[in-house]
């Protein structure tokens, strides 16, 4: 992958958090890319700054890379007489990765052909999520917009305990994103933020509090937490750092996530499926019954363990499902990366630390397990009163029933006694020509063939009339 460049370094990052698409063993390989990427000479870097912003801008632009990856390196600089960090993209890498981009598409109908069925409805979607997902971290404009957005909400809240770094827009572009630079010490190391006076513990709460705030509550949020995007500044403050990775939540999103853990803490397999094709992750057609049985042997295998964390749970459901149409829409992938990268993190924070139960606090604190149970009874009492309606129109419904099946029969009725009146009169006739025939024929053989030609008629008449 890192032979191939920096598209296909993405792509192993992107399938270190598909767990329905490779094997686990490769998703945790692939996590590796991470910080696997070379940084670049500086010199390559100043034709970007200079077009975009005014390489002569900053006061002071330090040469070293403090931070590279396969999109972009980060420097420190000074703006303004403020100490700022500046990030560029590497250059020709929008090119690259849009030629890389074709050949993948042309490349996907072949895959589709080879992949087996259970997996063909996970590469069909995730090649259009690859696609918005690479464009959309190469765009720094984005990246800003979404930092001003969170760091907004935060502010709004008046959250004291997260840093959002400012965005300097008027040294900022495609290109190259101007920040603030915060100070703070890695959040994973422990034995420092001990030093500085930090509680670790208390770190771990605040970070998986932040995460549960920005998915949860402003439906926008960072979905890159490894060590290197994540401080504690001198106030003990949780600090992001690059937003290349973010993601947003509709409120219909957030409250299927919500329903979705409810309803596997009260082992309601039904709702399960119900919020798993809510966000798009199973398909609707998918055999519901097949499912749930999965569903149940995975939470059976669960509660028979003494200890349960977030990443034995995603392995244990996407292995058990991975025999269905079952996928990772984007904004769910971002949450379960953040999920699982968060909770390693947390957990060198305080080896204790339970994600799980976090979550479930969080929900509780917050009014989300009140908020879920009143959209129940919201349902439940709109079902019931649509079956209370249904019940007070059923007499109604019943007499039209009942009515209409009368006049039906008594229109019946009437055109089957036409109908056997018509055969009664057509049969009459058929008699009396007959007979009229015979007496005629006694006086006169001429009129025989004119009276048999008569009869024939009547008689075809009453046969018509019987049948229909």
């Amino acid at each position: 992958m890192l032979d191939l460049g920096p598209t296909f370094v993405k792509i192993g990052q992107v399938l270190s958090t598909r767990p329905d698409v490779v094997p686990q063993v490769y998703a945790e390989e692939f996590v590796t890319l991470q910080d696997a990427v070379p940084t670049g000479p500086y010199r390559e870097m100043i034709p970007a700054l200079a077009d975009d912003v005014g390489y002569h801008s900053y006061d002071d632009f330090e040469p070293e890379p403090i931070a590279g990856g396969s999109l972009a390196q980060v420097y420190r600089a000074t703006y303004q007489d403020d100490h700022v960090v500046v990030k560029v993209r590497r250059p020709g890498v929008k090119d690259l990765i849009e030629t890389d981009l074709r050949i993948i598409r042309r490349l996907i109908p072949l895959v589709m052909l080879l992949a087996p069925a259970r997996l063909q409805f996970s590469l069909r979607n995730m090649a259009d999520d690859f696609e918005r997902i690479i464009l959309e971290e190469l765009d720094f404009e984005r990246e800003a917009r979404m930092m001003a957005e969170i760091r907004a909400n935060f502010e709004r809240d008046g959250n004291e305990t997260v840093v959002i770094p400012r965005v300097y827009q008027d040294v900022s572009s495609e290109r190259v994103l101007t920040m603030a630079y915060v100070k703070g010490t890695k959040v994973t190391d422990v034995d420092e933020l001990e030093a500085e006076g930090h509680d670790p513990s208390e770190v771990a709460r605040d970070v998986a509090n932040a995460y549960f705030t920005m998915g949860l509550e402003h439906g926008v949020y960072h979905g890159d937490p490894h060590p290197g995007n994540l401080a504690v500044d001198e106030e003990g403050r949780i600090v992001f750092y690059d937003f290349g990775m973010s993601g947003r939540f509709t409120s219909a999103m957030q409250n299927s996530v919500v329903n979705l853990y409810l309803a596997a803490v009260n082992r309601n397999v039904d709702g399960i499926i119900d919020e798993l094709i809510a966000l798009g992750a199973l398909d609707p057609d998918a055999d519901r019954a097949a499912v749930g049985h999965v569903l149940e042997l995975v939470i059976d295998d669960l509660e028979g363990n003494e200890t349960v964390n977030w990443q034995q749970i995603i392995s244990e459901v996407t292995g058990m499902l991975h025999e269905f149409p079952f996928r990772i829409p984007p904004d769910i992938m971002l949450v379960l990366r953040v999920g699982s990268i968060s909770e390693g993190v947390l957990r060198q924070l305080d080896p204790e630390f339970d994600f799980l139960a976090a979550a479930q606090a969080f929900l509780r604190e917050h009014g989300f397990m009140e908020r879920a149970a009143r959209m129940k009874l919201e349902e439940m009492r709109g079902e019931l009163e649509a079956s209370l309606w249904a019940l007070l129109r059923l007499p109604a419904k019943i007499e039209q029933e009942l009515d209409a099946r009368e006049q039906e029969r008594i229109q019946v009725t009437a055109r089957a006694q036409a109908r056997d009146s018509r055969s009664l009169g057509y049969a009459i006739l058929t008699a009396a020509s007959l007979l009229g025939t015979a007496l005629l024929a006694t006086l006169d053989t001429t009129y025989i063939l004119v009276g048999l030609g008569v009869t024939l008629v009547f008689l075809i008449l009453f046969v018509a009339s019987s049948e229909t």
